[in-house]
């Protein structure tokens, strides 16, 4: 009886462990270009061969965010979101974005927000200049004698 409960118990672990997979689905996205030939060709006509922006065609700069806050707008310009990544304004992007894939321009935001950050992240400059420390001059021997 003990053999039987263990198989019973084993066979029902198998089945109820076959769903538990958090790997990836199999199914793997191949681009037709890489993410800086999608830059290089399309991105930089608005944001800039320096990712700076233009403001007369309401592309914002693209320098001054690190990774992380570029793909949360990536993906949410690609995937018609709500404006909840960076509370910028994407409806130009997101119409243009469907046009671009049409034409060949899709990238994993992920990729794209990487590339972005290494080839053109300028640092904050820093608004106060550091000053050296002023330092003392040493105590001679003389000072600290008493008189």
């Amino acid at each position: 009886m003990k053999k039987f409960n263990l198989i019973l118990l084993s066979v029902g672990a198998i089945f109820a462990l076959t769903g538990c997979n958090d790997g990836p689905t199999g199914e793997k996205i191949t681009y037709s270009k890489t993410v800086k030939e999608v830059y290089a060709q399309s991105c930089k006509k608005c944001h800039g061969a320096d990712a700076s922006g233009n403001t007369k065609k309401k592309a914002p700069a693209l320098n001054d965010r690190q990774a992380g806050e570029l793909e949360l707008d990536l993906y949410d310009v690609k995937n018609g979101g709500t404006n909840q990544s960076s509370g910028t304004e994407h409806d130009i992007m997101e119409h243009n974005m469907k046009k671009l894939i049409e034409k060949g321009f899709d990238y994993d935001p992920k990729a794209m927000a990487q590339y972005i950050e290494k080839s053109f992240f300028k640092m904050p400059s820093k608004e106060v200049a550091e000053t050296p420390a002023k330092t003392e001059a040493p105590a001679t021997q003389e000072d600290n004698t008493t008189k």
